[in-house]
């Protein structure tokens, strides 16, 4: 069931068992949970509440384009612990992706990479700063936010890489901004159709893609019209990664930033669970191949000076906050 996130609203405190009900015969889901260990870390105590702030719930894309100046350096937990889950997973499934592509005709020696949701370009980074090697690389960014693509255009030229032997760029990258998800249009009351095809007016033209990465932009989309779009980029045998708010945390926040005045900005949420992200999935021809929960820990926090969560993790400790998917299109 999803559940439209709003100021006042009781959610189903139900959690999900992902073992209830088994996978496709065919299908192999690795499914994995941690939570870093916190058996050593003597932390010191918890700082008193403080004071609720009020919230501001406004069109997505107006929130993100506000949000845009500030949202590499405003201390979101769950942008950390994506960074944190990416920092392994990303370059496993980058290096999968590349030995499995095709090497031989016309473009065969080519990779096509989607960041559906780019923002300011925090993961279409890591795409472009992987190690290819002869491969030639082509990466696509899309965004409906004007402003974080500007951020992204910004501080993604210099990652391009130059030319090879032949004359040609060898890591292309074009940015689009544009509705991600064409086939749905969401209002403050209702979501409705608006086009017939689900892929994105400036992907028409561009062969499918080998990868499609999406990271923490599903919250914001209603689960039918995400993996339409979705399934509708990939090359048959093409890999999709999806990161998203796990639900445990969802039931009590949502994305969003705290402006200047104090008043935290909120976009428009729904809370999914797990179970019913994959069989979404599996209904557009898209295998689950691997699921990963992530937890916080307490040395998650940082103690000492050293990387951590700080202050703003404290309330989520044992908390699962972020989901991971692997998931493959099954060929034709």
């Amino acid at each position: 069931m999803t559940q439209p996130t709003t100021v006042n609203m009781t959610f189903d405190t139900s959690l999900v068992d992902v073992k209830q009900t088994p996978p496709p015969s065919n299908e192999t889901v690795s499914f994995t949970s941690t939570t870093a260990s916190d058996s050593t870390i003597e932390m010191p105590p918890a700082p008193n509440p403080a004071p609720t702030k009020p919230i501001q719930h406004i069109p997505t894309q107006a929130a993100y384009n506000q949000w845009a100046s500030i949202y590499d350096t405003d201390g979101n937990i769950l942008q950390a612990i994506d960074d944190l889950e990416l920092s392994s997973l990303l370059p496993a499934l980058l290096s999968s992706v590349s030995s499995s592509a095709g090497t031989g005709g016309e473009g065969g020696n080519e990779i096509n990479m989607l960041d559906l949701g780019c923002g300011t370009g925090r993961n279409t980074a890591k795409l472009l700063r992987h190690a290819w090697g002869a491969r030639r690389v082509n990466v696509v960014g899309l965004d409906f936010s004007e402003k974080m693509l500007g951020v992204a255009g910004g501080k993604l030229g210099n990652l391009v890489e130059g030319q090879g032997e032949d004359g040609r760029v060898k890591v292309e990258l074009r940015l689009e901004c544009c509705d991600c998800f064409p086939t749905a249009t969401i209002s403050p009351t209702s979501t409705s159709i608006t086009a017939t095809s689900p892929l994105p007016h400036p992907l028409q033209a561009l062969p499918p893609f080998n990868l499609t990465i999406s990271t923490l932009v599903l919250e914001h989309i209603p689960l039918a019209p995400f993996f339409a779009t979705l399934s509708a980029t990939l090359a048959p045998g093409g890999v999709a990664l999806v990161t998203n708010m796990h639900e445990d945390m969802g039931r009590s926040s949502q994305a969003g930033f705290l402006r200047e005045d104090g008043v935290k900005v909120r976009g428009r949420s729904w809370v999914y669970g797990i179970e019913e992200v994959m069989e979404c999935a599996r209904g557009v021809g898209l295998e689950v191949k691997e699921v990963k929960e992530r937890a916080v820990g307490k040395e998650d926090l940082g103690v000492n000076g050293s990387w951590g969560l700080g202050d703003r993790g404290r309330k989520w400790v044992g908390v699962r906050v972020w989901v991971g998917f692997v998931f493959v299109k099954r060929g034709v």
